[in-house]
């Protein structure tokens, strides 16, 4: 990491650090952006630099990202079209959901239940991109389901690997693991499980 790395992780995290003590002392809504920016010594534009939003450094959260390695990853990966996609899922998750602010993540979204409505754009925005990414990778020939399918296999497909990737998260927030890793193999798993013996 360069000096210029850190001092942007130290400026994002002091950020994160003061908005979260201030909402749960006072509220998200009482927490101010002017407020936030004073107690992590920065200014108001600073803080929209790393922020687009307040619920975001409250918590601890990024806009959604299709990192240009994860696509990479996903195009020339030899595992099967839905471990695929679920890896790609994750991959993009992990950009605006932190790990290292999961357990603070959980505690203030009991606190104010409210702050799901974040999540839920986050998501979407989660969504959008890696259904771009799998219809680029579908276009190109590199994505295939067995016996065809067309556009609705592909649809299929992904609300089935979103589901996954959702129950995946789901089960790792409970668990308050140390790693999210674990999880998405044993849901792969469980997924197909139930497929199987639902027929």
């Amino acid at each position: 990491m360069s000096q210029r790395e850190r001092n942007q992780l130290q400026s994002w995290n002091a950020i994160h650090r003061a908005a979260f003590e201030l909402a749960r002392t006072s509220g998200p809504g009482a927490a101010t952006v002017d407020e936030i920016a004073a107690r992590a010594g920065v200014s108001r534009r600073t803080f929209f630099n790393y922020f687009p939003v307040k619920e975001d450094a409250v918590l601890g959260t990024r806009s959604a990202e299709l990192d240009p390695l994860a696509v990479e990853r996903f195009h020339a990966s030899a595992e099967d079209e839905l471990t695929r996609v679920v890896h790609l899922f994750v991959a993009v998750v992990r950009t605006c959901l932190p790990e290292e602010t999961a357990a603070s993540r959980r505690r203030i979204i009991a606190e104010h239940p409210h702050l799901r409505a974040r999540l839920a754009e986050l998501l979407a925005q989660v969504e959008q991109l890696v259904h771009g990414a799998v219809h680029a990778e579908a276009e190109q020939g590199g994505l295939r389901l067995p016996g065809g399918g067309g556009e609705h296999a592909f649809e299929a497909l992904l609300i089935l690997a979103g589901g996954i990737t959702k129950f995946t998260f789901t089960r790792y927030h409970e668990s308050e693991s140390a790693s999210l890793d674990p999880f998405i193999s044993e849901s792969i798993a469980q997924f197909r499980n139930v497929m199987e013996n639902t027929r």
